[in-house]
């Protein structure tokens, strides 16, 4: 992998100074993998559905019993998630200490875990218990022959891991979440198997998040009539940024698409029109994963790098159920499938561009696009580890 200069990636701080990062950084080989050591491996990432044999069944659902444990793959790299016998989840490597066979190859429950290949056997906790025929090694068991603990957390029925040592405490990026949904309860959300919940598309990873942060092209992707543009008070929208993550709401432009009030915080309350209703509350956490609320619910999503293709991104999406009337209006109303083709459509066309050799470094609007400039900001500054 070549190395990279970090003065031809600079993204200044002052919005009004401020280039967006070059067109290398969506399109180079070598780029991506430096993301995946830099970003995603000190970042939380959702565990993904897919990767279940029982594609109806929420993950959590799977794992609610001591011993429960299931088998995926993050960023090409196999893990597996184990209730312990304290009730506690654990995330390991799926590779064996002794001669790296996995050791869960499907959903199961038990209590030792037991390689397949050569009979080597961990607790629920990952350490080393017993493997006939190393009765008389010297200096065994090794901490190297227990299973490598990585960092999980769950918050209702999501689960997410961090390979490496995280930017920031898992507690920290959630409480505003938290603050601002206090009034829904995450753990009465019903996962909702959708037919195209993992979908290869075009468009580097980064420019998927970039569109998601960038609240400027609505009023012409989405327009009207029949667009999001018309489903909101876009003069309303609000862009709320964080350390690493970011919030964007509005209110609904019909106040029965809304919010109940006590769903969320006071603070959304419009002090001078007590009608209005928030229509969705669209929460971005770096470095690619959506949690989007709204009345009927939860839709997730998350856009993870295909590896060697820096022009194509795997996108993961995922959507819980809190109120069954509004579920089965969520495309009619709140414009679910509408958004997301045009997204879709329009991130194509530029990844085109940005392809094409001819795409300079673009600039930010100071007040429309102060999203899109904390995201550059924050890539830039976590690939070459500046603050």
């Amino acid at each position: 992998m070549r190395e990279f200069s970090n003065k031809d990636f600079f993204v200044d701080p002052d919005i009004r100074k401020a280039e967006s990062l070059p067109d290398l950084a969506f399109v180079d080989s070598d780029f991506l993998e430096l993301e995946l050591e830099t970003v995603f491996n000190r970042t939380w990432m959702l565990v993904p559905h897919h990767d279940s044999s029982v594609r109806s069944t929420d993950f959590s659902e799977l794992l609610n019993k001591p011993g429960s444990r299931v088998p995926f793959s993050l960023l090409g790299k196999p893990l597996f998630l184990q209730r312990d016998s304290k009730k506690e989840i654990n995330c390991f490597p799926n590779v064996c200490t002794h001669a790296w066979h996995p050791l869960v190859e499907s959903p199961s429950i038990g209590g030792s875990i037991v390689c397949p290949q050569h009979g080597r056997a961990f607790d629920s906790d990952g350490r080393f218990v017993f493997h006939k025929g190393f009765e008389k090694l010297e200096d065994f068991p090794r901490g190297s022959d227990n299973l490598r603990k990585l960092h999980v957390e769950s918050w209702g029925p999501l689960i997410s891991v961090c390979l490496g040592e995280p930017l920031a405490p898992f507690k920290k990026i959630a409480e505003n979440v938290r603050e601002s949904i206090s009034g829904m309860d995450v753990d009465s959300f019903k996962y909702r198997p959708l037919a195209d919940e993992v979908r290869e598309v075009d468009g580097n990873w980064k420019q998927h998040a970039w569109n998601y942060m960038d609240n400027y092209h609505i009023r012409f992707v989405h327009k009207g009539p029949g667009g999001l543009a018309d489903a909101i008070e876009l003069e309303t929208y609000a862009t709320e940024l964080y350390e690493y993550s970011a919030l964007q709401w509005a209110y609904a432009r019909k106040p029965e698409d809304g919010f109940a009030p006590q769903q969320v915080a006071t603070r959304f309350k419009d002090p001078n029109n007590g009608d209005r209703r928030v229509f969705s509350l669209w929460w971005f956490i770096f470095p690619n994963l959506t949690l989007n609320f709204y009345p009927w619910g939860l839709s997730v999503n998350q856009y993870m790098p295909v590896q060697g293709r820096p022009d194509r991104t795997q996108f993961h999406w995922l959507q819980y159920s809190l109120d069954e009337a509004k579920f089965k209006k969520r495309n009619k109303v709140w414009l679910n499938e509408q958004v997301d083709s045009e997204d879709i459509e329009a991130i194509s066309l530029v990844s085109k561009g940005a392809r094409s050799g001819f795409a300079p470094r673009g600039r930010f609007a100071p007040r429309e696009e102060l999203g899109p400039h904390w995201l550059h900001r924050l890539i830039y500054t976590t690939v070459f580890r500046e603050s």
